[in-house]
């Protein structure tokens, strides 16, 4: 299939990261963002990313208005906040042959597809960090999965060229099991909601064996749901949400899990997630509506019982809302009710 031009539509973090890459491999990339104050730095300067090597990329950056040619390749990084108004631009943009794919977190596929076909969809897993540094300059935070998906399952060349393609950055697998990664993901990062709450690095809430009890009782009740679902989680980066389902006995697979994400968190040089960020940093709501919110309404569908993660939520609300601190009595109180 024909890739270039791309469109990037969502030039923070991800989109940056992903889009510079493509630039410095020969693809043509157009990137297209709301805030006015990066598209201007860009412009002016170029794209900074710092992070694995300091360098600055020539780009081509526009705001969604100014969008106009179509593309066989949409890359959609949006916040899961910011999907729906995003997809109008990703409309108009995209070429009738052509392809999404959802570089974001939650479970944005749905909503895409409903909006330019499911046969135009695809969904990606990805858990490489970064973060948006200031107008014009994004930090590339350390390495993670990245994996892509039909999101019917099926292995199609198309994906498999688009892979290829995304290999600018990193490699990039094939799986005909993308919801698995992605529920995968929202157990992940009902964990990160939960070291969200506490002031203090992702590794020091680790540290703490109350604090771990409590995040693998959220992330159990995401798994739950997802089986209810009947969705086939995945491992991520050597975390298995699976071992946290309720009842579960074995503590070496526990341990496991755990020691991945030490060795994950510690490869990385940002010690805190993008959610922690939004919450001491720049005092803004989270993603919490778009992927604790979905669960926990999945949950009550399906009749079951999610406790910890509607706390989870309401404190996470009462955070954002300057009500209560974080602290590690905010995530404790998770537990106690």
């Amino acid at each position: 299939m024909k890739t270039d031009p791309i469109l990037v539509v969502g030039a923070g973090a991800i989109g940056a990261i992903v889009g510079a890459h493509l630039i410095e491999a020969g693809h043509t990339v157009h990137f297209a963002d709301n805030n006015a104050d990066h598209v201007a730095a860009v412009r002016k300067n170029g794209l900074k990313l710092s992070g694995d090597r300091e360098r600055t990329v020539p780009a081509t950056i526009m705001s969604p208005a100014e969008v106009s040619d179509t593309y066989p390749v949409v890359l959609l990084a949006v916040k899961a906040p910011h999907t729906m108004a995003a997809l109008p631009t990703v409309e108009k943009a995209l070429a009738a042959d052509g392809c999404v794919v959802s570089l974001q977190n939650g479970l944005e596929e749905y909503k895409i597809a409903k909006a330019v076909g499911a046969k135009r969809t695809i969904g990606a897993y990805l858990t490489f960090g970064g973060f948006y540094v200031e107008p014009g300059h994004v930090k590339h935070g350390g390495a993670g999965s990245f994996k892509i998906g039909e999101i019917d399952g099926t292995i199609t060349p198309r994906v498999e060229t688009l892979a290829r393609m995304l290999s600018a950055l990193q490699p990039v697998g094939v799986t005909d099991n993308i919801f698995g990664y992605l529920w995968t993901k929202m157990a992940l990062g009902s964990v990160y909601f939960g070291t969200a709450i506490v002031d203090a690095s992702v590794l020091d809430v680790y540290d703490r064996a109350d604090a771990r009890a409590v995040l693998e009782t959220i992330c159990g009740e995401t798994v739950t749901v997802a089986d209810a679902m009947g969705v086939r989680v995945e491992t991520s980066d050597g975390f298995d949400p699976k071992a946290f389902r309720p009842g579960a006995t074995d503590q070496a697979a526990k341990d496991a899990s755990w020691a991945a994400q030490r060795r994950y968190w510690g490869s990385h040089d940002n010690p805190v997630t993008g959610v922690w960020r939004d919450l001491a940093i720049h005092k803004r709501p989270t993603e919490v509506d778009f992927q604790i919110k979905p669960i926990i309404d999945l949950a009550h569908e399906k009749g079951i019982a999610v406790p910890h993660l509607e706390r989870l939520r309401a404190t996470v609300k009462a955070i954002e809302k300057g009500e209560r601190p974080q602290s590690f009595d905010a995530l404790l109180d998770v537990a106690a009710g």
